[in-house]
């Protein structure tokens, strides 16, 4: 810890000539969201979320999960895409950086899971990231609704505070 804060401490114009061996969550979390990623475009036909962050989603769902992350300062990208081991470019609805185990991991809402070709979609999804490695539970979490069913923010609460904030005080 205090050899991360060693190089945290010094200024930009030094630490370009540095090539650290650790630095610190701070420094680490400050590199991860400055690097840009191709966001998946949304609709214009789609209605405008705005998140605490200032960014547009797709539900009001994401607009809670967003709003938990942020709130609960928990680094995230949204819809950032990754290319899967078969080749195909997907977008994860939230790539949230674990700053413990220094990795990314995914967060997918299936929002309409009472819609056939919907669900037959998100299935045919959770098998190909299998097939890359990502696992539920591990790497993806899945947060599931009905619109007889909707997602609470009690949920999305107990869940980011299990996966993330949990593992910070351990």
């Amino acid at each position: 810890s205090d050899i991360q804060n060693i190089y945290s401490e010094y200024p930009h114009e030094i630490k370009k000539y540095i090539v650290p061996i650790d630095v610190s969550d701070k420094d680490y979390i400050r590199e991860w969201l400055s690097m840009p990623y191709d966001r998946k475009t949304i609709p214009e036909d789609v209605p405008i979320y705005l998140t605490d962050k200032g960014e547009r989603v797709r539900s009001k769902s994401e607009l809670n999960i967003a709003n938990t992350l942020y709130k609960m300062e928990i680094s995230y990208k949204y819809e950032c895409s990754f290319v899967l081991m078969n080749g195909r470019t997907v977008h994860p609805d939230f790539t949230i950086l674990d700053i413990v185990n220094r990795r990314e991991i995914y967060w997918e809402h299936r929002g309409m899971m009472d819609d056939r070709m919907y669900l037959k979609q998100s299935v045919q999804r959770i098998k190909e990231y299998r097939k890359s490695g990502i696992y539920v539970g591990d790497n993806l979490l899945i947060t599931e609704e009905t619109s007889t069913l909707p997602l609470g923010t009690d949920e999305i609460e107990d869940i980011a505070r299990h996966f993330f904030k949990q593992r910070e005080t351990e």
